[in-house]
């Protein structure tokens, strides 16, 4: 048995350990919880739409839309079945109270097509959201 393959193994899976218990203990100690309003979402898209020949299994022709996702007319569609190709990036603007200062601030996330909040944001929705505490201007998603 190779005595090396199982101390990586288990040295790697201490490092992963480290790893999340170390961003566990910097958010808990360097950001505060707080809710915050989504007032604003500016959303860029690049929409591939591709189809093929059912009979060659082939790409047949594709095309492209670019810009501002609520201008494709087939954006609430897309959003809906996520069944194109998209490429985009969603910046959102939130307000919130700083637990820090109790103020009201105002600050952005953002978020591309990987992520769910990309298509399930819209104004008015609420989020949590983690408040740094050196700068009560700047929120990671909490």
């Amino acid at each position: 048995m190779n005595y090396y393959s199982l101390y990586g193994g288990a040295g790697a899976m201490l490092f992963v350990i480290g790893v999340g218990a170390y961003s566990a203990i910097d958010r808990a100690s360097n950001y505060e919880p707080a809710k915050a309003s989504v007032y604003m979402i500016d959303r860029k898209c690049q929409i591939v739409e591709t189809t093929t020949d059912p009979l060659e299994e082939k790409k047949k022709s594709s095309r492209t839309f670019d810009g501002d996702c609520k201008s494709v007319g087939e954006w609430d569609k897309v959003r809906a079945k996520r069944d194109k190709t998209i490429v985009g990036k969603a910046v959102v603007h939130v307000s919130y109270t700083a637990p820090q200062d109790k103020a009201s601030h105002s600050s952005e996330l953002s978020f591309d097509s990987k992520d769910d909040e990309f298509f399930d944001l819209k104004a008015g929705d609420e989020i949590d959201v983690l408040v740094s505490n050196s700068d009560p201007n700047k929120v990671i998603a909490g």
